[in-house]
């Protein structure tokens, strides 16, 4: 386990790829921004309010903080597989519609199980497992 912690500590510290872990989760680190993997496509993405297109809340937590944030996609085994696919365009593209995340946010995605059985192989393509 120290060894995996250690590389985590790396790949956070590089910031290059998403990271996928199993021995770390939302309620972990307190000052993380966590989006539940249930979350619904419209709170991920943004919403109109009258003329406005709005970033999403967590989106918002991310962009007012000055030293970077860990951005954490929750235990993304517990949804269906095709489900998950609504999280590509934030893993490779570090973006959500027009909202790019600031460049020192870090993405982790949690899962209880890593496997090609409960991750979409496309959300695997885009990740570092640690």
């Amino acid at each position: 386990m120290k060894n995996r912690s250690e590389l985590l500590k790396e790949y956070l510290k590089a910031n290059v790829v998403p990271v996928l872990v199993d021995y770390v989760f939302g309620e972990d680190l307190y000052d993380a921004v966590v989006i539940p993997a249930d979350i619904k496509k419209e709170e991920l993405t943004g919403h109109y309010e009258g003329e406005n297109y709005l970033p999403p809340k967590w989106y918002s937590a991310c962009a007012d903080t000055v030293e970077g944030d860990i951005l954490i996609i929750d235990r993304i085994d517990t949804i269906p597989k095709e489900e998950q696919l609504k999280f590509v365009e934030l893993l490779e593209y570090r973006k959500v519609s027009t909202f790019e995340l600031p460049s020192n946010t870090v993405v982790m995605v949690t899962a209880n199980k890593i496997s090609k059985d409960t991750i979409h192989e496309e959300i695997l393509s885009l990740v570092a497992i640690v």
